[in-house]
């Protein structure tokens, strides 16, 4: 019994070891962003909110337009708002 206590704690210590390496390293974590985008925590994001997030670099000289465009194209249920599934969705593949 003691055995799998220690084990178990092990498991969980190395889980939770490689959860904090994969932020650090910068890996896409879309939950947490869209966490911190929701100003009002109602469980979905405006246009206003959306347009808040940083720019990745080398695209800082894009237009508030183009905040319009991405969010058009990923509120899929043309609802106004992203919830986290639209938010999360990557862009289709271009061919």
């Amino acid at each position: 019994m003691k055995l799998i206590k220690i084990g178990t704690l092990v498991l969980g210590l190395l889980a939770f070891t490689n959860v904090n390496a994969q932020d650090k390293k910068g890996n896409r974590n879309p939950e947490k962003a869209f966490e911190k985008l929701d100003a009002n925590n109602d469980g979905k994001l405006s246009l206003e909110e959306f347009s808040a997030r940083k720019q990745k670099p080398g695209n800082e000289d894009k237009k508030p337009a183009d905040n319009e465009k991405v969010f058009a194209k990923k509120d899929t249920n043309s609802d106004g708002f992203l919830d986290l599934n639209e938010f999360s969705a990557r862009p289709p593949k271009k061919e």
